[in-house]
């Protein structure tokens, strides 16, 4: 499978009527972050005590998902072990790793694999938020969840009418959550491409993909100032 292997840890029966999916990911080689992701992934850098990984895991878990996909690549058995040790039992756990890194849209297409053509919430992880993951259930597909830029800031794009618009002014970012459906990918002819820029953005200029604008605390934690700040 194009230098990834699946291998599940089968969860601990949920008695929950929720069966929706997610997958984060975390394979990436945390570069922003310095020395600080020198032996440490950045899905287990800590913010008060906990390793960013656990606090998108127990929101999955207190949403009521069924299971969670991750991809991992650097240091990744360093993830996979501080994984199973802590969710064991609570949620079906899937690892997709990738031996030669596939980039955000072959990770997320890799690592869905075995979600067939479900919705399935897509989570960065890199990203500290205070938002409730039970608001993600229930959604439409093919949508991201947007913030509105700071004043002064350049965001990744406009929104207009529900929709994702690239061609108007940039002030809006897009927190790092998105719901999919696998069908997205069934003109991607590579396994090595990017989520957005070879996938979303050309759903996005065809006004068919869904913005919903979130009013949350929300922080981008792949640079040293913002978790300096967080850890404060």
């Amino acid at each position: 499978m194009f230098g990834v292997k699946l291998f599940k840890k089968t969860a601990a029966k949920n008695n929950r009527k929720n069966t929706m999916k997610a997958m984060i990911l975390a394979a990436g080689f945390g570069k922003r972050l310095g020395d600080l992701t020198r032996d440490i992934p950045k899905p287990l850098i800590e913010i008060k005590g906990k390793a960013l990984i656990d606090y998108h895991i127990e929101k999955l878990i207190s949403a009521g998902f069924s299971s969670v996909s991750i991809n991992v690549h650097y240091l990744a058995n360093k993830i996979i072990d501080h994984v199973q040790s802590k969710f064991s039992g609570k949620i079906e756990l899937i690892f997709s790793h990738e031996e030669n890194i596939l980039g955000t849209g072959g990770g997320v297409y890799q690592g869905t694999a075995s979600y067939g053509q479900e919705d399935i919430l897509i989570i960065n992880s890199d990203i500290f938020s205070d938002f409730d993951y039970r608001n993600f259930l229930d959604k439409k597909s093919n949508i991201l969840f947007v913030t509105k830029a700071e004043k002064g800031l350049i965001g990744d794009f406009s929104v207009v009418d529900g929709f994702v618009d690239i061609e108007n002014d940039k002030d809006f970012i897009w927190t790092g959550f998105s719901i999919i459906n696998r069908s997205i990918f069934k003109d991607i002819n590579q396994i090595n491409f990017h989520y957005w820029q070879d996938c979303l953005k050309k759903i996005a200029a065809r006004r068919k993909l869904y913005a919903e604008i979130l009013d949350i605390n929300w922080y981008d934690v792949g640079n040293p100032e913002t978790l300096q700040n967080l850890n404060k």
